[in-house]
């Protein structure tokens, strides 16, 4: 075999492998539908309807992260089975799985292993991780958490130390920013649907 017959073979060879492994970072299941609500009213009313009926949603997203002073840009697929158990799953830029975060209620487990103070952002919420992936859904994971609605989903909420906003406020949320002191995280939403 010669040696551009070769280059080729591998060029041919890496990029299937990439269409391949960013094909299977694409959550399945049925694409959550927006609620229809033209007030702030209905659309309190619609989400926690939608909150005491969860069944589990899935997130393909963009994450933009600044921690500490460095910033990091990824993309991730967020599972949330229910108030209590969801999975985090971050991808390298070719579409190989970088982390796996699993968590029940506020136990947190990760494949590779991460220091337990890597989830200090997380924590500061007062929330378990997956009433937080709750909210960065759109969905208010309690009564307590303070909340501001729009017409059509949430703008803003509280919970802990971290303020989150909701750019358009929508259900399913599209973007969202958390702040915690000079910490940010930016979020898009590129896929979300049903489990």
């Amino acid at each position: 075999m010669s040696l551009r017959r070769s280059l080729r073979f591998l060029a041919a060879a890496l990029f299937a492998a990439a269409i391949v492994s960013c094909k299977s970072t694409h959550p399945s299941g049925t694409p959550v539908a927006t609620i229809p609500s033209s007030t702030p009213e209905q659309t309190a009313q619609q989400l926690r309807a939608l909150r005491a009926s969860f069944h589990g949603m899935k997130s393909l997203m963009h994450v933009r992260a600044t921690t500490g002073g460095k910033t990091q840009s990824f993309r991730a697929q967020l599972i949330v089975h229910d108030a209590r158990r969801m999975e985090l799953i971050a991808y390298t830029p070719v579409g190989t799985t970088a982390l796996t975060m699993k968590a029940d209620g506020d136990a947190i487990t990760t494949d590779p292993a991460v220091a337990p103070e890597s989830f200090a952002f997380l924590r500061a919420a007062g929330l378990t991780p997956a009433e937080t992936g709750m909210l960065l859904l759109g969905i208010p994971p309690r009564d307590d958490v303070r909340v501001t609605y729009g017409a059509g989903g949430l703008s803003s909420a509280n919970a802990g130390e971290i303020a989150v906003t909701f750019e358009p406020p929508a259900f399913p949320a599209k973007r969202i920013v958390i702040a915690r002191g000079d910490d940010r995280i930016e979020l898009e939403h590129l896929e979300v649907v049903s489990e």
